[in-house]
């Protein structure tokens, strides 16, 4: 690894030209191809980066809800470092002076005259490495580390890997140091690699330098500690007097040799370091000494930042780490921690399902060195499981992969958990097998699912287990399911059995709980455990072919009415991850899944219980609609009057998902292309609440989808969601009229006074009309009506143009359709769920691409037309079977 670290500038155009000139990042040659158009702004060409100084709005609201904790109540918690061995601990360091150690006092004195941010990395990760050899050494009951290999590295200017499940959602992010093993080292360097993964994660750190004249605090410090003022240019002592040189320099403490792998990895070119802040509180005096006396002339100004900002930015920063950490390992982490370090003064944080919680104040290296160096070693004490692993008695790893020997785990294949049948009341053995989704969430359900077996002859169907935390003031997502089913409801999953294991409440959290008592606002989770027929994700379907996205929303229609009308239930989480496919016989079927945030309402909409099932928000952000962000961002406002989530905001949720799907999930093999379909969708996770806001209304706009950029495998589709957008806009008309109107009438929130009924979406959606309209380069051109799908009307001709529209439509063409081969009686009675054993996902998407379409695209000049062999979708129950006729 590079021995010379990139400066990471506090100046978001100073990081963005470092990080363009960098050949680290995976994204480079799509930024340098996209900045050479000229074109594209350079919103688009961070993006394409996804190194991003901003990070999720809900992670900067719950960093600004962090509770706050006493120093040892924190340590205690999380540590699991009692108050009496913590104060033991701090009074032998004290006493044995460990602060004027050898390679401690060398890295201090690099570490405070560094000008730059990065200089600091490598003087603090030897310091805490050394620091970790003399708690195993001299440390009573810390003789031996449970990972012993712990070590402090140097991870700046190389960013973490991702996982390939988040497609886009993830950010390359840079901790400035990592706590890691170093088996894990060892095993990068025979892979030649730079890059570790986010499970590899221990804790993280994340530096700040604000005040550039902290050099005359060192001083100081070291004036008050009795040890002799260093001359700013050697870094020697000056000289005194000898008798007060020789009392004041005499070192109790002599170097010993490093250990082995710290030497070892520090030849390699791995840099030890450590970042944090402090807590008040407890005894521990935290005011930082200064003395005007040890001003030096030649020091650098301070920086005239924000600073609060600057503050804010680091915490912010290091939610974006945990986000990230607890994201991309696959459900293999309860909790993580991190530790923010702002000039010296070092900040603990603690972050799981439930929140976060931080230490109240911040402890200063250099005036509390003694606790500082305590803490540092209560890490290197951790096991397993206060590094936030599963609960080992109860998602067991394999034989093979016991701890803390394979700690920290990739993921959790090969983990075995018991689980009950709920007819037979037989335990059955479930082994995890490969992860097929991860929830890209830090507070909230952190939702995962694996492909598992089970030793049970009974279960013959490929199934999935998914794990989340769920508030346990809700309703149980089988028995909401089961209602449904009861009530007549389609396109529902199988759930063969459930178990619920420890709460949230029994962990760390029961520690702090007992402490300072329990907070007014906190909810308390329980980690739950659903296992359904396996279904797959929309990506299968719509990467070779988006003509069934139409299908998916009628039937996803039908579902959701019937939810409310039939079982009075409301979805509330309509999202890319929460609807999947099956295929029965040769139909493709859609299954609305995931039932966590679903509510009962009454007759008119709203939900039954005036309690509130979860105060953590409900929906995934890109998907939500925009009444409801809106609702999110103006909180804080006087004039604030709540929006209640009901039937309406689920339809509109369809609608962004049908853009989000028919931008983001074609392959497309240009990676500058690629960035460009997804600019619109990409800003919908990305920034404040507000600027969300602005960007989904805007999709809401005619403008924005006649210039939205469409890769071929849905550039036909853009009618068909320009006449879902125009459903939309005539339901807010409508409401705006009732509004203006002052009528005292009835008025039906829910469906917008009739304009978002079933029957009055689907006949809008299917409308036969041509819609004109001007692409990008204002060129017209004719649109082709909707695909065909599920309940599809009759189309005679589809003409379209190739590159996107940029040519001119000449002429139209009729296009001869073949009849729809219409399934018999026989055919469609008694239909069994197919399975993953007889056809994979790819195998099944390639199928329906032949069936759906066979489209050919023609030069950029030409208008060709677009012939697709006839499909009879799987009929709902509000829909009349149509076979379209031949053209």
């Amino acid at each position: 690894m590079p021995k010379t670290p990139l400066q990471r500038s506090t100046s978001s155009r100073a990081e963005f030209r470092t990080y363009s000139k960098s050949n680290s990042n995976p994204r480079s040659n799509v930024a340098r191809k996209i900045s050479g158009t000229g074109i594209v702004p350079l919103a688009l060409l961070v993006d394409a980066f996804r190194e991003k100084r901003t990070v999720n709005p809900y992670v900067q609201e719950d960093v600004d809800n962090a509770r706050r904790e006493p120093l040892k109540v924190w340590v205690e918690a999380v540590l699991g470092l009692p108050p009496e061995r913590f104060s033991e601990w701090v009074r032998h360091i004290k006493e044995n002076e460990w602060y004027k150690d050898e390679i401690i006092q060398g890295n201090l004195i690099n570490f405070s005259n560094a000008s730059l941010q990065a200089e600091r990395y490598t003087p603090f990760a030897n310091m805490v490495n050394r620091i970790f050899q003399l708690g195993k050494d001299e440390l009573p009951r810390a003789e031996s580390y449970p990972l012993e290999d712990i070590v402090v590295v140097r991870n700046d200017p190389h960013f973490l890997k991702l996982i390939p499940e988040h497609q886009g959602l993830g950010a390359y992010r840079i901790p400035d140091l990592l706590a890691v093993r170093a088996s894990k080292i060892a095993q990068m360097e025979r892979a030649k690699s730079k890059y570790f993964e986010w499970s590899d994660v221990l804790t993280f750190f994340e530096m700040k330098l604000l005040n550039r004249d902290f050099f005359d605090n060192f001083q100081a410090w070291r004036r008050s500690r009795g040890l002799p003022k260093l001359d700013r240019r050697t870094l020697l002592p000056k000289a005194r007097s000898k008798k007060k040189t020789e009392a004041n320099t005499r070192m109790t403490l002599q170097a010993r040799p490093l250990t082995k792998v710290i030497k070892h990895s520090a030849e390699k070119g791995f840099y030890y370091n450590l970042d944090s802040e402090s807590d008040d509180a407890d005894g521990i005096d935290v005011d930082e000494p200064h003395d005007e006396d040890y001003n030096d002339p030649g020091s650098p100004k301070p920086v005239r930042d924000n600073q609060e900002s600057m503050k804010s930015d680091a915490k912010l920063q290091a939610g974006g780490y945990a986000l990230e950490t607890v994201s991309c390992s696959y459900g293999t982490r309860l909790f993580t921690t991190g530790i923010v370090i702002e000039d010296d003064k070092m900040s603990l944080w603690y972050y799981d399902a439930a929140g976060i919680i931080r230490t109240k104040a911040t402890i200063s290296l250099l005036r509390n060195f003694e606790e500082f160096a305590a803490i540092l070693v209560g890490f290197a004490c951790c096991t397993p499981s206060q590094w936030g692993s599963l609960p080992p008695n109860i998602i067991k790893p394999p034989q093979l992969g016991s701890y803390p020997e394979s700690f920290p785990p990739r993921n959790l294949s090969g983990y075995t958990f018991p689980i009950t049948l709920p007819k037979s009341k037989e335990e059955v053995l479930a082994t995890l097998q490969k992860p097929v989704f991860t929830q890209y969430s830090l507070v909230g359900r952190r939702t995962f699912l694996y492909v598992i077996k089970t030793n049970s002859r009974k279960l013959k169907k490929p199934m999935v287990a998914k794990f989340s935390y769920q508030v346990t003031s809700r309703m149980r997502e089988q028995d909401i399911i089961k209602v449904a089913r009861d009530a007549g409801v389609g396109h529902l999953p199988e759930v063969h059995m459930w178990a619920d294991h420890w709460k949230m409440s029994e962990g760390v959290r029961a520690i702090f709980h007992a402490r300072s008592g329990v907070d007014k606002d906190f909810e308390d989770r329980v980690f739950r455990c659903i296992v359904y027929t396996q279904y797959f994700p929309l990506r299968d379907l719509f990467s070779k072919s988006c003509e069934l996205i139409p299908t998916m929303v009628y039937q996803m229609l039908d579902c959701l009415y019937d939810l409310r009308y039939k079982a009075k239930i409301l979805h509330r989480d309509i999202s890319a991850n929460n609807v999947m496919w099956e295929k029965q016989g040769d139909e493709v079927v859609f299954k609305l899944i995931d039932f966590d945030y679903a509510t009962y309402v009454d007759d008119e909409g709203r939900p039954a219980s005036t309690i509130a099932s979860s105060k953590h928000r409900t929906g995934t952000l890109p998907f939500m609609a925009y009444a409801l962000l809106k609702d999110m961002a103006d909180r804080h406002k006087a004039t604030y009057e709540p929006v209640i989530h009901m039937l309406c905001h689920d339809v509109e949720s369809l609608y962004y998902l049908s853009g989000y799907s028919m931008t983001t999930m074609p392959n497309v093999e240009d990676s500058v292309k690629r960035a460009i379909y997804r600019e619109t969708v990409s800003s919908w996770e990305d920034g404040t609440l507000n600027n969300i806001a602005g960007m989904k209304g805007d999709f809401l706009k005619q403008h924005t989808i006649m210039n939205l950029s469409l890769p071929p495998q849905s550039l036909s589709l853009r009618p068909w969601l320009l006449r879902f957008r125009r459903v939309l806009k005539a339901a807010e008309d409508k409401l705006e009229a009732h509004q203006y109107s002052g009528s005292s009438e009835p008025f039906d929130f829910e469906t917008m006074g009739g304009a978002l009924s079933r029957d009055a979406i689907v006949s809008a959606l299917k409308g036969e009309e041509n819609i004109i309209f001007r692409d990008a380069l204002r060129e017209k051109v004719v649109v082709p009506p909707e695909a065909s799908g599920s309940g599809a009307s009759n189309v005679k001709t589809v003409e379209g143009t190739t590159n996107e529209g940029k040519a001119e439509a000449k002429k139209s063409a009729p296009a001869k359709r073949a009849p729809a081969k219409k399934a018999s009686k026989k055919d469609t009675e008694g239909k069994k769920t197919a399975t993953a054993k007889i056809v994979t996902p790819k195998k099944m998407a390639s199928q329906v691409k032949d069936i759906a379409s066979k489209a050919k695209l023609a030069a950029a000049s030409e208008v060709v037309t677009t012939q697709g062999s006839m499909r009879r979708g799987p009929t709902t129950r509000s829909m009349t079977k149509k076979s379209l006729a031949a053209g």
